[in-house]
């Protein structure tokens, strides 16, 4: 199974849904093991892509990974 990275623009809430290039998704599950590196973001619609750490603003990464946090401890 070949995973893609997210290219584009990326935006998400706080009730899971992410628009990713103007497309809408629910987000299912967030794999974070890899954190350091990349997160790992599944849909409910069962695409999922990695979201490397280089391939965007440190700040807004870390913001990313503290929302992420937030809902989780939430739900």
């Amino acid at each position: 199974m070949l995973i893609t990275s997210v290219q584009g623009c990326l935006d998400y809430k706080d009730d899971g849904e992410v628009r990713l290039n103007g497309s809408t998704y629910s987000l299912k599950s967030v794999d974070q093991v890899w954190a350091q590196f990349f997160i790992k973001l599944q849909f409910e619609c069962g695409h999922s892509v990695l979201l490397w750490r280089d391939s965007c603003q440190e700040q807004e990464y870390r913001h990313f990974l503290a929302n992420l946090q937030r809902m989780r401890s939430l739900s």
